[in-house]
């Protein structure tokens, strides 16, 4: 009936175009491209590994059912009326579960339908889009479904079947698609290789960081331990430096001491009058010339004097002043 009312609407539709100007008319065939998808083909195949674990589960719960009626019927005679009762209602239970699992997994609104939608609805509708592109692109006015019995076609012409056109341009769209993925995924790897060198460097420059911090912390130490090491050293440089005044001081009071022991001829001025008189009348008679020479080399002798022990006690004052530091 349906095919009836069809066939005048579909006539009356060309009629009107062909009164405009040229028809377009092409046909595909949805079961002859779904089956050329590698797509299609892996949904089916999980959907009949599912499909293939309920048939086990239902050819278990019907197999029980049945061993259960041939005990029943070997034992029959033997039961009260109350025992038989009991194991046809149990049977009758086992039934009615089964059908229900059935119609649960393959009934109209059961699970292989929904996961048939699930699985195979993606893959339909990548062939509808693709389907759709081709019939804007080239400008068709009627496209049919060869696979659709409903639409009771008698004849079609192999010339306006689009069918590998429909899949080329699937198969197109899919390298694109796949293009668009490694790109993604090169991208996605080279932002994780730019992370880890990211990370790499960080990790690096926080090592440095924490050697140059070491390293800091033991010149610190160092120049502490030193300047303790130098507070000590001060600390006992008074001692050291008493006494280094009193040997000085000796030095000067041995120098003072022998002085006018050792420079009687040069300093006749500190003897008595008598060791003066006598002294000059033991001393051989000069004439000027030797007398000046004379007194010219006790003068030089005396500068030497002076300037050897200043010469002296510039390096002890040195030497303290080391060893206070």
């Amino acid at each position: 009936m349906k095919n009836l009312l069809l066939l005048p609407v579909l006539f009356m539709l060309s009629f009107n175009m062909n009164a405009q100007g040229r028809i377009r008319i092409a046909y595909v065939d949805m079961e002859y491209i779904l089956e050329k998808l590698p797509e299609y083909q892996s949904a089916l195949k999980e959907l009949e590994a599912r499909a293939a674990q309920w048939k086990t589960q239902i050819e278990k719960q019907k197999k029980e059912i049945q061993e259960l009626k041939q005990q029943l019927e070997q034992e029959k005679v033997l039961l009260t009326k109350e025992l038989l009762q009991e194991k046809e209602e149990e049977i009758a239970f086992k039934e009615k579960e089964l059908l229900k699992y059935q119609l649960a997994k393959f009934g109209p609104e059961g699970d292989y339908i929904l996961q048939k939608q699930h699985l195979v609805t993606p893959v339909q509708d990548r062939v509808f889009a693709a389907v759709s592109k081709l019939i804007k692109s080239a400008k068709y006015d009627i496209v049919f479904d060869k696979s659709n019995d409903n639409l009771g076609l008698i004849y079609t012409s192999t010339k306006l079947d689009i069918s590998d056109k429909i899949l080329k341009l699937i198969t197109k769209e899919r390298g694109k698609e796949e293009r668009k993925k490694k790109a993604k995924k090169r991208k996605k790897d080279k932002q994780k290789k730019l992370s880890e060198a990211q990370q790499k460097r960080k990790e690096l420059a926080e090592k440095r960081k924490k050697e140059r911090e070491e390293k800091r912390k033991k010149a610190l130490e160092a120049r502490k331990k030193k300047r303790e090491e130098a507070l000590k050293k001060k600390n006992k440089s008074p001692k050291e430096t008493d006494t280094n005044k009193e040997n000085n001081s000796g030095e000067k009071k041995s120098n003072n001491k022998e002085q006018p022991t050792g420079n009687k001829e040069t300093y006749g001025n500190q003897l008595t009058p008598e060791q003066l008189k006598k002294f000059q009348q033991n001393e051989p008679k000069l004439t000027p010339e030797q007398l000046a020479e004379k007194r010219k080399k006790e003068r030089e002798e005396r500068r030497k004097r002076i300037l050897e022990e200043r010469r002296k006690k510039k390096e002890q004052r040195e030497q303290n002043q080391k060893d206070n530091n």
